[in-house]
Parts: C-alpha cells; structure tokens; sequence
C-alpha cells in the first residue's frame, strides 16, 4: 500500500513551502496551466494509443459511464434541494460525479491486484472516466453548451489524436520524451493541492464535501456491483472495476473549478477529504462488494 501513501508527499510539500512564503496560493494556475494545456493531454495520449480494444473493454468502460451518469443525476437533484448558487451547484456536480481513478485508482489496482489489475484500472480510468470529464466534465464546468470549448480542450484532444494515432508505433526516443512528460502529472496535481488546500476550507465545506463523496462513492459503487455482475466480465475486471467505483472524487474535478472560477475551495475540501477517507472504506468495498481479494 506504500503506492498508496506516497502521493501524499508532494501535498505536504505544497503545504510547507506555502507556509513559509516559498510558493504563493495563486501560483497554482501556473501549475494547472501546465497540466491542462501540456502534461495531461500527453498523458491522456501515451495512455490511450497503447491501449487494446475489445468487448471488455467496451463493457468496463460503459460501466463506468452509467455509474457517472447516474451519479451527476443524484447530485444534481440533491443540489437543487440544497439551492446551492449556480457556481456551488456546478462544483458539487463535478466532485459527486468522477472519481480518482488514475492518481489514486492506479496505485490501488497496482496494491491489490498487480500488473493485470493496472492494466484495467487504466482502461476503466481512460476509456471510462477520463473520456467522460474530458467531455461531459468540461460541459458543467463551462456551464453552456460550447462543443468547440470540449473538441478543443487539450486532454481531449490527446485522446483523439492518440485513436488517430493507435497502431502506429512510437520512436523510442519520442516515446521516452513523452513518458518523461507524462510522469510529471501526478505530482505537479498533487502539489498544486497542497498550495490550494487549507483546514478552514474543509471545515467550511465538511457538509458538501461529505455528501459529494457519499454520492460519488455509494452511488458509482452499487452501480458496478450490480450490473457488473451480469456483464460477464473476468472475475479480475469485475473487481477492479468496482475498486475504481469506489475512488473518491477526481482530482480533475478540482483543475476544472479553478480553471473555470467555480469554488476551488469545495473542490480541494472534496478531493482532500477523500483521499483521506479512501484508505479506510475502500479495502472494505473491495472485500465485502467484490467477494474477498
């Protein structure tokens, strides 16, 4: 579980060096800038164009958008019923309805079910949540219907251009360039939180971002569970499936609301929260939900 744990590192970093007046909180739409508009649309490329399609793949991925539809549904009714403003209402919408299943998904499938669990977490992750925020995620966030804003948003577009490109094979040279890029996405996320995320926050924001990640997790998780099971997936795919329904809310969610001036400080509170949380309920959901390990 060290996979698990060691993400956790840069957020602390963040933290101190904002403390100490090293960083400043508004330098993290440097960072976010750096993600959204370069590293993560490499990523979301390399990821892609290397994975295998098939009619698993189609079904592990369906899975995950039934289970994000449904949840941005619940959310938005229970938004309603609160009569969150338009920019609280779109913020709880993103955190209650993609989970983080590549930062926190990956090192999980990798922990419990090795390289083989990877390799799924990847294409629920890609093919599944990521293809979803990339779309449906930037919708809400932009709060109007502006098509030409989703096919020109940069992650997107790396996973056309790495469809486009699949079956090609990369240069090596190249190919190492862009792993090397690639890489860099994780901990520059996790740092921007750290200089983003604060206690107060979590403390004003405990009501929402206890019930988003309610949502996200109760909601994602009785989807798989129950429909998954008569899909006929591999018992390995089922259960990492429902390991990736069980992720709390995206770290992407919270890049979305500072990019488009929602409440970064729930998205943060969110997507802190739940990383906390995840280390104690999600070994439980994959023993009690998917039949043991």
């Amino acid at each position: 579980m060290l996979e698990v744990v060691l993400p956790v590192l840069p957020i602390i970093g963040g933290k101190l060096l904002k403390h100490f007046g090293v960083f400043q909180r508004e330098q993290e739409k440097v960072l976010i800038n750096y993600v959204m508009y370069f590293s993560l649309p490499i990523l979301a490329f390399k990821e892609v164009h290397q994975i295998k399609l098939g009619l698993e793949v189609i079904k592990i991925s369906s899975l995950a958008w039934a289970s994000i539809v449904l949840c941005m549904s619940v959310a938005y009714i229970t938004a309603r019923l609160y009569k969150l403003s338009n920019k609280d209402l779109r913020t709880f919408l993103l955190v209650s309805s993609f989970g983080n299943t590549a930062f926190l998904g990956y090192p999980y499938a990798f922990s419990y079910f090795g390289q083989e669990g990877l390799q799924i977490a990847i294409i629920y992750d890609n093919l599944g949540s990521f293809l979803m925020v990339s779309f449906l995620g930037v919708l809400v966030a932009s709060g109007k219907p502006n098509l030409k804003e989703v096919l020109l948003f940069p992650p997107f577009l790396g996973l056309v251009f790495g469809f486009v490109f699949k079956g090609i094979p990369l240069h090596p040279s190249l190919d190492k360039s862009l792993d090397f890029v690639a890489q860099s996405t994780l901990p520059v996320i996790l740092f921007a939180l750290g200089l983003s995320i604060n206690l107060s926050g979590i403390r004003n924001h405990l009501k929402f971002s206890l019930l988003a990640i309610l949502i996200k997790v109760s909601i994602s998780v009785l989807v798989v569970s129950l429909v998954g099971r008569f899909m006929e997936l591999s018992p390995v795919a089922f259960k990492v499936s429902l390991l990736e329904s069980a992720m709390p809310p995206m770290m992407f969610s919270a890049v979305l609301a500072l990019r488009y001036n929602l409440n970064p400080n729930l998205a943060f509170a969110s997507v802190g929260l739940g990383m906390v949380l995840s280390f104690l309920y999600v070994p439980l959901v994959v023993k009690y939900c998917g039949g043991g390990i």
